[in-house]
């Protein structure tokens, strides 16, 4: 366990340049933009003492919007080169167990140069998979999926 928590906190570091991507971003198209610290559990023991809220909060006419992000180690461009059979949401337990739902799913391709976006109003149209999380030892879990023609793709 203490080998995956060891790679987790690598990728929770690694996710903060698509964070910061992402808050420009939302910001040049005319958001005002929060980017939550980032805080590490010292073990896996503790990591829900350290369960953030949300990688961003933007606003608009008074209200308050929590945006995801997610950084690949895949590169697309839109739809026309996914690779996969289907579109990874996010796990399935992180949105289930979150207090205030997320508003939309920012997910950066490897390069950083493109992106998709996944709003949750569309939840009523997702699946769920199992799969094996290959970034870790032996870890499996419940994933949420959603169909090509729901994801705005763009450029950064």
């Amino acid at each position: 366990m203490e080998k995956n928590h060891v790679k987790f906190l690598k990728h929770l570091e690694d996710s903060s340049l698509s964070v910061f991507i992402i808050a420009l971003y939302l910001y040049n198209k005319g958001l005002d933009v929060r980017i939550n610290a980032l805080k590490k559990a010292k073990s896996h023991k503790d990591w829900k003492k350290y369960k953030d809220d949300g990688d961003i909060f933007t606003y608009k006419n008074g209200n308050e919007y929590r945006i995801e992000v997610k950084g690949l180690s895949c590169d697309f461009t839109s739809d026309k080169d996914w690779v996969f059979k289907d579109f990874i949401v996010c796990a399935k337990h992180s949105f289930d167990n979150s207090i205030k739902k997320p508003y939309a799913y920012f997910i950066l391709n490897k390069k950083r140069t493109h992106l998709a976006i996944v709003k949750t109003e569309t939840k009523d149209q997702w699946s769920v998979v199992s799969r094996k999380d290959n970034r870790y030892d032996n870890v499996s879990q419940q994933f949420y999926t959603c169909p090509f023609n729901i994801i705005k793709w763009d450029k950064i």
